[in-house]
């Protein structure tokens, strides 16, 4: 296994496939990966729906304290939160290690996929999203180092990602 001085970070909304294809990439490439919310959920021992319970912001301060711990990691592809962008803190731990890819996946696509009872900003208004993605899409775009379309699925988009590494000889 290559042992690489780099992570592999993905931005980008809410089932927009980041965790997918993120364990695609970590496969292919032979890197660790974490899932930020799956890291946060273990840490508490609670799920994400059960910490949004106590707020947002408390949620957001557990996020910023993940992405410390996570950022000083090395050879692993980790998937966050479509909210990680937030925080600017968040995306400079970041971007010190990284490269940082934004999945854009069509709102469309995402609105007819998505599974809302598992995501708290969503359950009581899927049109939310729409909100959501006007907030977020500026900041997906500036803190992102390579913009990645995602219309043909989770496999497409690990390969163009891989694809950007390759010819940026960073893999």
């Amino acid at each position: 296994m290559r042992q690489r001085d780099i992570n592999i970070v993905l931005i980008g909304m809410p089932c927009s496939g980041k965790t997918s294809v993120g364990k695609i990439l970590a496969e292919s490439l032979s890197m660790d990966f974490c899932d930020v919310d799956e890291y946060i959920e273990k840490s508490v021992g609670k799920t994400i729906t059960e910490i949004f319970e106590n707020g947002e912001s408390y949620f957001r301060t557990l996020e910023r304290t993940a992405i410390e711990k996570l950022s000083q990691k090395t050879n692993t592809v980790i998937a966050t939160g479509g909210g990680v962008i937030l925080c600017s803190q968040n995306m400079a731990n970041l971007k010190q290690k990284s490269v940082v890819f934004f999945i854009n996946r069509p709102i469309d696509h995402i609105v007819k996929d998505i599974d809302i009872s598992n995501r708290p900003l969503l359950a009581k208004n899927i049109g939310k999203i729409y909100q959501l993605f006007q907030e977020r899409y500026e900041l997906y775009k500036k803190y992102s180092d390579f913009e990645i379309q995602s219309r043909k699925g989770i496999l497409d988009t690990a390969k163009k990602i891989i694809k950007v590494l390759e010819d940026r000889e960073l893999i």
